[in-house]
């Protein structure tokens, strides 16, 4: 009796159980449904087994149940193979929604089998070979190769949904059991199918399913990998949990003092490790708790065992989030947890509490971040510029290019809100070109130069002066736009020059040379320094609103604005006033030889179109 792949198939899957329940699990529902395989196949390659010596021995078996058994075997095929389609379901679908397609197809699949139940199917044993064949047999391969189409059709649809490695394993199993199912079929002789059927479990367990994939040798606890795949199920489930993060910061880098670094974090997690589940974060660790109480209780206990170690000079980073069910998934608790991490770097904090408040902060910059990006791929991203008056020419000679962004329905964002955040992440470069741009397409397309505008003011970001190509982009758009660059005045800040001194100075003496101006905006703000306008090259210094403001209520403000006026007219440069309100003010600012006057009392910033008709009315040029 030829069964020797058989029995080599089910020692097979007898160590991998053995070896799958001795390890910890965390319980997923995606291990169940694997588990639910493995055992599937268990039973399916045990009445393998069990057909073939009911053929073998059917002379002291009653016919019945040798029919019997050989078609519960062919029927425990069909259900492997179901059992591989809700396996690879579980990956597009969540948890509720997998549940009732199994509920369903499990039904489906029921009807199959007792269709295959009530075909006839015959034996054949010559003493060499044994094998059932007949109408129950041929329906059998016809549910399976609908079933494997299936299977191989949704990793293929569904491709950028599954988990890659899964995808790899269920797609070779299939094709391993297609192979085999056609050998076997042509070959009734070759029993292959059911040790396919094992090569495939155990292509799944090596793949994916190993619960030592899912180990961090060196802290020895769940690694990141098994930690997504956890907090994705807790989120799909709505299940409530607090954690805590832990990271440990040395300034030295050497071999030694990461292992020494990884003892401490191994430490910790091992503290709690007994009662909670523990996990490797990339270069931090995380504490999974079910209560806020719990939660205070090792927070407590992880800060008394860092403090005990007097020998250490490193640093550690403390973060607990009470309520993990207040962010949408695992990848929006994650940004966070990075995002409270740099607030404790910043501040030089071990401890940052991420309560309720800073949660809303986190999520307010996160939504603006978000709403920047729409933004600028739905290019609701518009200029509106406000009049400068000059006070030699008596008229609106300039605008200051301001940067606004429109809500999806309609209304403005703040800039003191999406501003510090396109700083931070770097969206700022783009906002700034794509405001750049508008602005010379304005020049370009409209009568702004025939209606008297000499320039427009567009600011430069800190982030901006820092890139070493910022001259050649500019000039680039430029010339795209076929303008004459005199018609733009950049603006830079005391803080830009700062940050990025030479590579500003390459940027502004190119910028200079092919033709464009440079004002230092608001000057008097800050740790104002006379050496920033002698050493850039600006020709235009912007005082800025609140030394405007100073002017009109303190003797010592007004001194020094005479002063940097006296200055300015002596080196060459023209003075803009900021923040003019009143018709007293704009009166009075002008009396100490201020060139250009900006603010509400002539207007505010106006959209494109509105500031067009206001400079035709108010300069009167036909």
């Amino acid at each position: 009796m030829n069964i020797q792949f058989q029995i080599c198939g089910l020692c097979i899957l007898i160590l991998l159980i053995i070896f799958y329940k001795s390890h910890e699990n965390l319980n997923l529902y995606k291990e169940k449904v694997f588990f639910t395989v493995m055992r599937i196949m268990t039973v399916s390659i045990v009445f393998d087994i069990l057909s073939l010596v009911a053929i073998k021995y059917s002379y002291l078996i009653p016919p019945l149940l040798v029919e019997f058994i050989c078609k519960t075997y062919v029927i425990t095929l069909v259900w492997v193979v179901w059992s591989a389609e809700m396996y690879i379901m579980a990956d597009i679908n969540d948890v509720k929604m997998h549940r009732r397609i199994t509920f369903w197809s499990a039904l489906f699949a029921a009807a199959q089998s007792l269709i295959i139940y009530l075909l006839p199917i015959y034996v054949f044993d010559d003493g060499n070979q044994m094998y059932t064949y007949g109408p129950a047999i041929l329906c059998v391969y016809a549910f399976v190769a609908i079933y494997i189409i299936l299977i191989l059709s949704l990793t293929f649809v569904y491709r950028k949904m599954l988990n890659p490695r899964r995808k790899f394993a269920i797609s070779i199993w299939m094709l391993i059991w297609l192979i085999s199912a056609v050998i076997q079929f042509i070959n009734n002789g070759l029993l292959l199918v059911g040790f396919a059927g094992v090569l495939g479990v155990l292509i799944l367990f090596v793949v994916m399913e190993n619960p030592e994939g899912k180990i961090d040798r060196q802290l020895e606890c769940f690694n990141s990998y098994a930690l997504s795949e956890y907090l994705d199920e807790m989120y799909e489930d709505g299940r409530a949990f607090s954690l805590l993060g832990v990271t440990i910061v040395t300034e030295d880098i050497s071999e030694e003092q990461d292992a020494d670094v990884n003892a401490k974090l191994k430490r910790i997690l091992n503290m709690c490790g007994e009662v909670m589940l523990t996990f490797k974060n990339v270069n931090s660790g995380l504490i999974l708790i079910d209560s806020e109480e719990a939660l205070q209780r090792v927070q407590k206990s992880v800060e008394e065992d860092f403090q005990k170690d007097k020998s250490h000079q490193d640093r550690i980073f403390i973060t607990p989030v009470p309520d993990g069910s207040a962010f949408s998934g695992t990848e929006e608790l994650f940004q966070f947890l990075a995002f409270a991490e740099s607030k404790n770097r910043e501040k030089n904090e071990y401890l940052i509490i991420s309560d309720e408040r800073m949660v809303s902060y986190y999520k307010s910059c996160f939504f603006v971040d978000e709403e920047i990006k729409r933004a600028l791929a739905e290019d609701r991203v518009e200029v509106f510029l406000q009049p400068i008056y000059s006070t030699k020419e008596k008229s609106f000679t300039s605008a200051e290019a301001l940067m606004r962004i429109r809500n999806e329905g309609g209304s403005m964002m703040s800039p003191a809100i999406f501003i510090p955040v396109a700083e931070k992440n770097g969206q700022i470069i783009e906002l700034g070109e794509r405001i750049f741009e508008k602005v010379c397409d304005a020049i370009n397309s409209t009568d702004i130069v025939k209606n008297g505008i000499h320039y427009i003011e567009i600011n430069l970001s800190v982030v901006q002066c820092e890139r070493k190509d910022l001259s050649q982009r500019l000039i680039g758009i430029v010339e795209k736009y076929g303008i004459d660059p005199g018609l733009i005045n950049l603006e830079i800040t005391e803080t830009a020059s700062i940050s990025a001194r030479k590579t500003l100075l390459d940027n502004m003496k190119r910028l200079i040379d092919y033709g464009f101006t440079f004002s230092l905006d608001d000057f008097g703000k800050g740790q104002s320094n006379l050496m920033y306008v002698v050493e850039m090259p600006v020709s235009f210094i912007k005082l800025d609103y609140d030394m405007s403001k100073a002017y009109f209520n303190i003797p010592k403000a007004k001194q020094v604005v005479k002063a940097v006026c006296s200055m300015s007219q002596n080196m060459g440069l023209a003075i803009v006033a900021e923040g003019i309100e009143t018709k007293e003010e704009a009166e009075q600012i002008m009396s100490e030889g201020i060139d250009y006057i900006q603010g509400y009392y002539y207007s505010r910033p106006l959209p494109l179109p509105e500031f067009i008709n206001f400079i035709a009315e108010k300069n009167k040029v036909s």
